[in-house]
Formats: structure tokens, sequence, C-alpha cells
């Protein structure tokens, strides 16, 4: 008789990892009415492999959870889970891999495309019977472009491969890149941030997180009249004062924003989300139904490939114990 296993879900992921983990027959699969981390430390002491969300995993949850064999990350970051707790005890980390990067990518090339088309207003003129508006010309090409990407990591390189779809000119700033030859020929490599902004009609930021902002009213200066502006990756990037005195001034003509300094943000303390060239949205570039079914499979695959002594080690972060 095989060995039996419980599985702790901590809270709803997409079905089709729970699919993935009951078609296991020697699983006990149990999946928490929600991702609470009091509802998770009363449901650890028995448990031979966790499925984490956003929870904290500390060393006494470590301590209490007796039997726990692997503990697999709904997700990428592990910043709230005591690593070396785990290692001593010879249990792995997993995480999901590379699952939103290609997400990411898709919605800056959305924000980019509805600002270059003036998609909002075109569909106002419809709803406001204003045929005559079309005259106006407020639309623009992709073609032709320059695109300045901040940070050319996994999404980095992915926007630039669907601009350079579009005929894009891509200038690109990272400071980490050192085999630039390996890349296209048409991409052109700045050393100095500054003189990029001013060589750039589009830039979308795609760096990790910094202390200071990135964008701020002196780099904004140094923008051409009209810049568009993305940014898919830290909400401290962007000064949004700065940003929102250049959206009236027209020194940039409009952004799109998917993050943003404190989450949720209170729209009611910022003039910037009543001003109509910009669009915003709820920091879900990374999450749509595709991704976190991707998550899920990736993380309930880590949990049965544990079991069955296949442990992938480019999942795993304390590769030691492997």
């Amino acid at each position: 008789m095989e060995n039996m296993y419980k599985i702790i879900v901590g809270g709803k992921i997409h079905q089709k990892g729970i699919d993935l983990l009951e078609k296991v027959e020697n699983f006990e699969v149990l999946v928490l009415p929600d991702a609470s981390q009091e509802t998770l430390e009363n449901n650890i002491s028995d448990a031979d492999a966790i499925l984490l969300r956003l929870q904290s995993f500390t060393k006494s949850m470590i301590d209490k959870s007796l039997k726990l064999k692997i503990l697999s990350r709904n997700g990428v970051g592990y910043d709230r889970i005591d690593i070396p707790a785990l290692t001593n005890k010879k249990i792995p980390l997993t995480i999901v891999g590379d699952v939103n990067s290609g997400s990411v990518a898709e919605h800056t090339i959305m924000f980019i495309l509805d600002l270059l088309k003036n998609t909002k207003r075109h569909d106002h003129m419809i709803r406001s019977n204003n045929w005559k508006d079309r005259d106006l010309l407020i639309s623009n090409d992709f073609e032709g472009k320059k695109i300045l990407i901040v940070g050319f990591g996994k999404i980095g390189q992915k926007v630039a491969g669907i601009a350079h779809a579009f005929n894009a000119k891509i200038n690109i700033y990272d400071p980490y890149i050192k085999n630039r030859e390996s890349y296209k020929q048409s991409y052109t490599f700045f050393d100095e941030l500054n003189l990029a902004f001013g060589e750039s009609e589009i830039i979308t930021l795609h760096a990790p997180g910094s202390k200071k902002p990135i964008i701020g009213r002196d780099e904004i200066k140094l923008m051409q009249p009209d810049t568009i502006l993305v940014n898919t990756s830290r909400g401290s990037h962007i000064d949004l004062d700065a940003l929102l005195d250049a959206l009236r001034s027209g020194q940039i003509r409009g952004a799109g924003l998917d993050v943003y300094p404190e989450e949720p943000p209170d729209i009611s303390k910022h003039e910037i989300f009543n001003h109509e060239n910009i669009l915003f949205s709820p920091h879900i570039a990374g999450l749509n139904n595709d991704c976190a079914a991707r998550m899920a499979i990736n993380s309930a695959q880590n949990i049965i490939d544990y079991f069955s002594g296949k442990l992938k080690p480019e999942f795993t972060i304390n590769k030691e114990i492997l």
C-alpha cells in the first residue's frame, strides 16, 4: 500500500493546479478556505507538502510542521520565507519560474498601442455621436517610433521582440547587460540613461526596485515633447507629482500605469487619477487567467515532482540540499 501524503493548498489558486494534485492517487488535498496567515498556521502540523500563496513561513512555523517535506510557492517571491530554517531541515523551497514575463510584456504593448492610437477618445467619439472629430488626426503609428526599454531582463527583452515586430526602433538602457553583440543589430544600447531619454519617443520601465524614482522632474525635462511613458515595473519608479505636471504641460503626451507607490492607491489623494491622458490598471500586468493557470500548474507540479524523485533544480531555491 502506497504512503498517503497530505497536501495543503494555502488558499484558492487556479483550478488547473488543484486538478493536477487531485489526480495523484496517494495525495490527500486540502484547499484552505482563505489565504490568511492564521488559517495557514492552524493547518500545518500534519502537512507533508504545502503550496504557499502570499503568506509568511517563519522558523516557528517550520518547527511546527513536523511532517513537512516540501514548500512550494505559487509565485516567484520568497522574501517572507525563512530559507535557512528550511535548509537546515532539508526541506526544499520551490518557485514557479518564468510564468508571467510574456503577460507583462503584452500588457506593456497594450498600453503603448492604446496611447498611440488614442483608443479611449475614439471610443468616446462614437458613444457621443461625434463622428466629425475623426478629422482631428489624434492617433499615430507604432512603426518607426523610438522606444526606450529601461531594464533588459526577461520582460524587457520580450517587449523589445514585440516592438521589433512592429518595426519600431529599439533603444535599451541596462548597465548590467554585457553581451550586447548577441542581440539584434538593430538595437541601440545607451550607456547614459539621461542621453537615452532625449533620443526616445516612448519610454517603458522594466527595472528592479530603486531607492529613488527613475523618472522625476529633471528626467522629464530631458524627454522629447509628446513622449509616452509606461510603467509596469515598480510604483516607486515615477514621481507622480512630476508626471502630472508633465501631462498638464504636454511634455508627456500620455502614460500607462499598472503599479503605484502605494497599493491599492487612494485615488482621492492625487489629482493624477483624474487626468484624461493616462491609462490605469490595478497591478494586473502579470496576473491574468492564463498566467494564474501556469503558476498553479507549476507550483503543483513541483510537489508532484518531489514525491516522484524528479524535483527540478532550476525551480528550487535552496539547491544545496538536493
